[in-house]
């Protein structure tokens, strides 16, 4: 079992999830809006020119991806690929939202805090514990043998 908080700007999301051949997805993300970040086109325009090519400045400037993350991934999908993942894991995720402004483009900010905490919380799962010798970290067991 995995725990942890990931947070990105003004979003605070917790991930608790158990690797036990139960696959279960619980989610309170507030993804209210068409795309993750509520990024349309002419945002992604604004940060790639008509080639493709980046005109949002160096490679540490974080907005240019933001906005290309806004452009391409919409919230349904978000929760596709976390519906996704915990059903091919054959696990039980939980990811609740702790912290949320609100603001528009907020769901660019659950998203990154949620996949961050997701990818912590499976870190913390999948490694083994030298007092379990072996046997599954689950309160409940697995359902097979």
């Amino acid at each position: 079992m995995g725990c942890a908080e990931g947070a990105h700007a003004a979003a605070r999301c917790r991930a608790v999830l158990d690797l036990s051949n139960r696959a279960h997805f619980e989610s309170d993300l507030s993804l209210d809006e068409e795309y993750v970040g509520g990024v349309d086109g002419e945002v992604v325009a604004l940060a790639f020119g008509a080639d493709g090519a980046d005109v949002g400045g160096s490679e540490s400037s974080s907005s240019p991806c933001d906005a290309i993350c806004g452009g391409v991934l919409s919230s349904e999908m978000l929760h596709h690929v976390f519906l996704s993942l915990t059903m091919e894991l054959r696990a039980t995720v939980h990811l609740e939202v702790l912290e949320d402004s609100g603001a528009p483009g907020h769901t660019l900010d659950i998203a990154l805090a949620a996949s961050s905490a997701f990818g912590a919380a499976l870190a913390s799962a999948s490694k083994l514990d030298p007092r379990r010798h072996g046997v599954v970290a689950s309160s409940k067991g697995t359902l097979s043998q």
